[in-house]
């Protein structure tokens, strides 16, 4: 006999052997199989209700840097407006004091006053020493304002 053949018949052997070491006992039952598939089922819902999560919380993120970017873009915008618009109202002024006329202003606003009362403000805020708006210069910067508080 070949070395082969023994091999081969080796083989067989312990194949046969295996197949009669498992019995019935040791195959799966149907209700096994339902769970085991429930938990994987389960398993997958719980990692793709923690990545949608993650992806909702990265968007919220995202939408929150945006809003912050286009308010500093909103901002910077009316600095430069009111610059150029009202170089004796912003002469020798700090951005910060110019960017005051939209942070105390857009309270206002957002609270229903009236136009005369948010021209008022926008008229105090905007004067600069000696330099004072009159109401129509007011009523302009206030409309940038709104843009600005928008």
């Amino acid at each position: 006999m070949s070395r082969r053949t023994r091999v081969a018949i080796m083989l067989v052997a312990v194949g046969a052997g295996v197949l009669t070491a498992c019995s019935a006992e040791d195959a799966p039952t149907e209700d096994g199989v339902r769970s085991s598939v429930s938990e994987a089922a389960t398993n997958v819902q719980d990692q793709a209700g923690g990545v949608a999560s993650s992806v909702r919380d990265a968007a919220s993120d995202a939408a929150g840097k945006a809003g912050e970017v286009f308010d500093d873009a909103k901002m910077s915008a009316f600095v430069g407006a009111f610059r150029a618009g009202y170089p004796q109202l912003a002469e020798d002024r700090e951005t910060s004091s110019i960017e005051t006329i939209v942070t105390e202003t857009c309270p206002l606003i957002d609270g229903d006053a009236s136009d005369q009362e948010i021209n008022e403000k926008v008229g105090e805020l905007a004067a600069n020493g000696s330099s004072v708006p009159d109401d129509e210069q007011a009523a302009r910067i206030a409309q940038l304002v709104r843009i600005a508080c928008g």
